[in-house]
């Protein structure tokens, strides 16, 4: 029956986007986007935090005084970084650009194809509903996953790599957790965005059910040979080894260099607690890596 088939699919897919994740904080971080020159180092620029943080800029404007407000008020608490080179939840000594300054950001590209007659079921319950219903849940999680400021389909590397670096205060360091899995879920939620917050539901198409996610959400793909993985990884990939004891091990990277990577992890040495910023060298990883699931942003 294909209501039952429709439920199987959601019991697989929320299985799948549980898979685990984890940041760490060390070394040798990516270059940071280039910012406005600042007479101060203490200096917020805001030209550096609308690119940092386009969810922030959609919400508030690009205005130097909205920024720096969002930043004193919020930004600070949730560990956000206001100037290059800075640490996130710096105390900050006033603006470096002036009010006649704005900030061009990128905002998420609508979906405008029309997605077919039918039939359309949800993915929380497998409920089949009308297509304007349908629509309408479709777009209460679109402005749920853009407000929220996960990750989007454009960001670059330093923009993920904030968006990591601001979740280690959720998630310090020895906080209990319990196995790698678990913990890496909630990394990722909070990186990608929990499936509950972008899968919409299943649309037929022909024989086919499509799974519709809302815009700007990020496919991943999994990459077994190691030589490719290698090449390919970059910040918030998955990376699955086997650890000393044999035993399958998830983290998630936050930085990389021409050394190996730096990551994020909990259960480590079986203590069920979140670590940030193990390094890894590339001649480890290469003896002990299984695949890697890549975040195609």
């Amino acid at each position: 029956m294909k209501k039952e088939r429709i439920g199987r699919k959601i019991i697989v897919a929320a299985m799948a986007v549980a898979m685990a994740f984890t940041i760490s904080e060390g070394t040798k971080m990516v270059t940071s986007p280039a910012h406005a020159d600042q007479e101060d180092a203490d200096s917020f620029d805001p030209l550096y935090y609308a690119a940092l943080y386009p969810d922030v800029a959609a919400a508030v404007g690009t205005s130097p005084e909205a920024l720096y407000n969002h930043y004193v008020n919020f930004g600070q608490k949730e560990g956000r970084i206001p100037y290059e080179g800075a640490s996130g939840g710096e105390s900050v000594d006033g603006t470096a650009v002036t009010a006649a300054d704005t900030v061009a950001v990128t905002t998420p590209v609508q979906t405008t194809a029309d997605i077919g007659s039918g039939p359309f079921w949800l993915f929380t319950d497998g409920e089949e509903v009308d297509k304007a219903t349908f629509l309408q849940e479709k777009q209460r999680l679109q402005q749920q996953f853009d407000a929220a400021g996960y990750v989007h389909v454009g960001w670059t590397e330093q923009q993920v790599q904030a968006r990591l670096l601001s979740l280690k205060e959720q998630y310090p360091e020895g906080m209990k957790v319990g196995n790698c899995s678990s913990g890496a879920a909630r990394i990722t939620n909070g990186l990608y965005g929990d499936p509950y917050d972008i899968h919409v539901g299943w649309v037929a198409q022909g024989d086919d059910d499509v799974l519709m996610t809302v815009d700007g959400c990020v496919p991943k793909r999994s990459i077994a040979s190691r030589s490719v993985a290698e090449s390919s990884l970059r910040i918030g990939d998955e990376v699955y080894i086997k650890n000393s004891e044999g035993l399958g091990h998830v983290m998630v990277v936050l930085s990389r260099s021409s050394d190996g990577i730096t990551v994020v992890e909990s259960n480590q040495n079986s203590d069920m607690k979140m670590h940030w910023g193990r390094f890894i060298s590339w001649a480890e990883l290469d003896a002990c890596l299984c695949y890697i699931w890549h975040y195609e942003y």
